[in-house]
């Protein structure tokens, strides 16, 4: 093994290990890039990592794209140690080097964000404020007293609901209400059937990651978020993940699976809908099909129908269960339609509106250097200010 002192092999093996990435991934993933950044094969890399070779500094940039760390890293003595390293809470260890290298490589970038909305919040003096708190209900909470209470302090009710005039408002909705709490929420893409959200608390800021091509399309999307906003209010600190096949047996999952259903469609609600269609008794399994025609008219996915129909005792005790693991096997992930997007509103839907909210606070503009947006924000730097001009309309709007 030989080292000139350019790098530290040791690192650049460590920081490719940390997201599950072979030197074939890593070499797959550098030319999807695009032209701004330097392909690397896997033979390269494996030589770097050796020692028997040095990389450049443009490679340096492309690996750190990949690793989703500073370029620094890689001149480090040792392996670094992470602010804010990906500890899972619910996660098995065997379960963590399962996840997929888009799946790490998103959660990773969300605390990235995370960190660096706090900090941003904290150098240009943001009064944000966050009117809700962590950890303040228990588990063991009556779920329907708190369903009322966050219902109320949401604003949904059945007669919103009648409203909207399809899923993607629906979702938007409750979007930008949760944010209206303070809420930070992101959506980026994760490995569909890996895990479907992740929140966390820093430094008494909430966050809330949202996959955008979730299961069932926005349907799925608003159940994810609003699972994902009782962790918020029901636990104080780790970040948590909704993984797939995880929540029997474990008290927080099933919490918030059923905040999450309840949140979107009542027992009574959910029994009307039941008479009406003929299903208002009790069956040992239900097709996709009659699920569909049952939340039909309530803009909610077939996880909601699936977790009442347990709760009313209409359906068996394990059928949420085994309808996950039969939409698993059959990949049922993301196959309702979207919307063509341009890219700021892509990067808008992103980074989600309070982030976008700080971003256009009059004043503050010059606050926040160029080059730092242009990485946070993955544009050109001559492209972050016809970004930014375009997001305070939105915002105001």
């Amino acid at each position: 093994m030989v080292s000139t002192g350019w790098v530290n092999p040791l690192v650049l093996k460590w920081a490719r290990q940390r997201l599950g990435l072979s030197p074939e991934d890593v070499e797959g993933l550098s030319k999807k890039l695009g032209k701004f950044y330097t392909p690397i094969t896997a033979e390269e890399l494996r030589n770097w990592e050796q020692g028997i070779s040095e990389p450049e500094l443009e490679h340096l940039e492309t690996l750190a794209e990949i690793y989703v760390c500073p370029v620094g890293y890689f001149f480090f003595a040792e392996c670094p140690q992470e602010s804010l390293p990906l500890n899972l809470r619910g996660l098995s260890p065997e379960k963590k080097s399962k996840l997929s290298p888009l799946s790490q490589r998103t959660l990773r970038k969300f605390l990235e964000l995370v960190e660096w909305t706090v900090s941003l919040i904290e150098e240009i003096g943001i009064d944000w404020g966050v009117e809700i708190q962590p950890g303040v209900y228990s588990e063991d909470m009556d779920v329907d007293i708190l369903v009322q209470q966050e219902r109320e302090r949401i604003g949904f009710s059945p007669e919103v609901r009648n409203k909207w005039t399809d899923i993607d408002e629906a979702f938007l909705w409750w979007r930008r209400r949760i944010e209206e709490l303070g809420v930070f929420c992101f959506q980026m893409k994760l490995e569909l059937g890996d895990i479907r959200g992740a929140s966390t608390w820093l430094a008494g800021y909430p966050f809330i990651l949202v996959n955008h091509q979730d299961v069932e399309a926005a349907t799925g999307r608003i159940f994810t978020l609003l699972h994902e906003y009782a962790h918020l209010i029901t636990v104080s600190e780790g970040i948590v993940c909704d993984f797939r096949g995880s929540q029997l047996g474990q008290s927080s999952e099933s919490f918030a699976n059923r905040f999450a259903a309840r949140m979107l469609l009542s027992h009574d609600e959910l029994m009307e809908r039941l008479r009406e269609l003929g299903e208002d008794r009790y069956r040992t399994t239900r097709s996709d099909q009659v699920l569909d025609e049952i939340r039909q008219p309530f803009f909610v996915s077939r996880d909601v129908i699936a977790i009442m129909l347990q709760e009313m005792r209409l359906a068996p005790p394990d059928f949420y269960q085994k309808k996950r693991e039969q939409w698993d096997r059959r990949k049922m992930w993301g196959k309702g339609g979207r919307k063509h997007l341009k890219k700021r509103e892509r990067k808008l839907r992103e980074i989600g509106f309070s982030l976008a909210k700080i971003l256009s606070i009059p004043g503050k503009e010059g606050s926040i250097p160029l080059t730092e947006l242009s990485y946070i924000l993955d544009m050109k730097v001559e492209k972050v200010g016809e970004f930014l001009t375009w997001v305070r309309d939105e915002v105001r709007s």
